[in-house]
C-alpha cells in the first residue's frame, strides 16, 4: 500500500472480502498491513495462475476476523506438507469454511481432521484414481456420464467410509465436479 492509497482510504473497517489475484513473497508486508488495517474482514479469496508457484508464505499472514479462505481458484492441487502448513498456520486454525484443491484424498482427510474450527469444506479433489474423472461433463441431454458419475460416487463413498460419522459428504448439485463436506 502507498502512501497515496492511505490517503484516499484511511481505514479498511467495511472492508469484509479481499480478492488477491496474484501473491508473491515480495508483496509480504503490504498485505499484512492492509490486513491489519481491515478488522472486520471475513473472507480472503486466492487465485493465482497454475504457472507461478506456490507462495507458502502466504499462510503466515494474520487477521483475527478471517474465517473464510477461498483457494480453488489459486490454480494449485496442494500436496499433504502443503495441507499441514495450512492446517498449522493462523489463517487455517481460524477457518471456518475452506475451499480448496487437493491432490489426492487422503489430503481430505488432513484437512478435516486438522482444521479444529472447520465448519464445510469444498473439495476440488484429484488423485491418479480420478484424475481424468474430476471434472464430470454432461451429456447432450443435461445428464452426467455414467462413468464420471460412477467414479465420483466411489471417491464420496470413500470419504464417508473414512471420515468421522459426523461428516455429512455431498455432491455439490450447481458444479458437480465439487464435493462438500459439513463437519
Amino acid at each position: 500500500m502507498n502512501d497515496r492509497f492511505l490517503s484516499l482510504v484511511p481505514n479498511l473497517n467495511k472492508l469484509k472480502t479481499l480478492t488477491l489475484l496474484s501473491y508473491n513473497d515480495t508483496l509480504e508486508s503490504e498485505l499484512q498491513a492492509m490486513l491489519d488495517r481491515a478488522p472486520y474482514l471475513t473472507a480472503l479469496n486466492i487465485q493465482q495462475d497454475a504457472s507461478l508457484p506456490i507462495q507458502m508464505s502466504l499462510f503466515k499472514h494474520t487477521n483475527a476476523s478471517i474465517r473464510k479462505l477461498c483457494l480453488e481458484k489459486y490454480v494449485h492441487y496442494f500436496n499433504e506438507n502443503e495441507c499441514l502448513l495450512l492446517t498449522r498456520s493462523s489463517l487455517g486454525i481460524q477457518c471456518e469454511v475452506l475451499s480448496i484443491r487437493v491432490n489426492n484424498r487422503e489430503n481430505i482427510i488432513t484437512l478435516v481432521k486438522n482444521m479444529i474450527n472447520l465448519r464445510i469444506l469444498y473439495i476440488y479433489q484429484i488423485d491418479e484414481k480420478y484424475s481424468n474423472n474430476t471434472f464430470l461433463k454432461r451429456n447432450d441431454d443435461g445428464t452426467f456420464r455414467e462413468n464420471d458419475q460412477v467414479n465420483n460416487n466411489e471417491l464420496i463413498q470413500w470419504l464417508r467410509d473414512h471420515l468421522p460419522s459426523t461428516c455429512v459428504v455431498i455432491k455439490d448439485l450447481h458444479y458437480v465436479h465439487n464435493i462438500i463436506i459439513w463437519i
